[in-house]
């Protein structure tokens, strides 16, 4: 069994290893960094550490904004430290690595890079993300 925080951003459930989540904070405002990608909100100071803050939805679909962003998600892994906004976090679930789905082929686009699987139980579709590629992604 996994545990896994389940956060919502544009309506959509995301999945992340609980292992990996340092933090989990109220979104507040961040200083903004000039001259950054879009999806990079700018950086936030948490006891003494400076921490990039990523729009996490405009992060996996530039397109859109996050219209109410509500939490902070501070992430740590392979030496990496990274935080999310997005719309809030819903719960903790455990779920069965064995039984997380593959991605469907008509899915098979640039969300597959930061996807790495689904979630699916009681009527809800859960994202499972790829969260090593998604921070190198980020910080590159």
């Amino acid at each position: 069994m996994g545990k896994y925080l389940i956060f919502t951003s544009y309506d959509q459930e995301y999945a992340i290893d609980i292992g990996v989540v340092r933090e989990i904070r109220n979104w507040t405002q961040s200083t903004i960094i000039p001259s950054s990608p879009a999806y990079v909100e700018g950086i936030i100071n948490i006891r003494g550490t400076v921490i990039p803050l990523v729009d996490f939805c405009k992060k996996i679909n530039p397109d859109r904004a996050e219209p109410e962003k509500k939490a902070m998600i501070i992430i740590e892994n392979e030496d990496k430290t990274i935080s999310f906004s997005v719309k809030n976090v819903s719960d903790i679930i455990d779920y069965n690595k064995n039984e997380i789905k593959n991605l469907p082929e008509v899915s098979q686009c640039d969300i597959s890079n930061f996807v790495d699987g689904i979630i699916s139980f009681d009527e809800r579709v859960i994202f499972r993300l790829n969260i090593s590629f998604l921070i190198r992604d980020c910080l590159n």
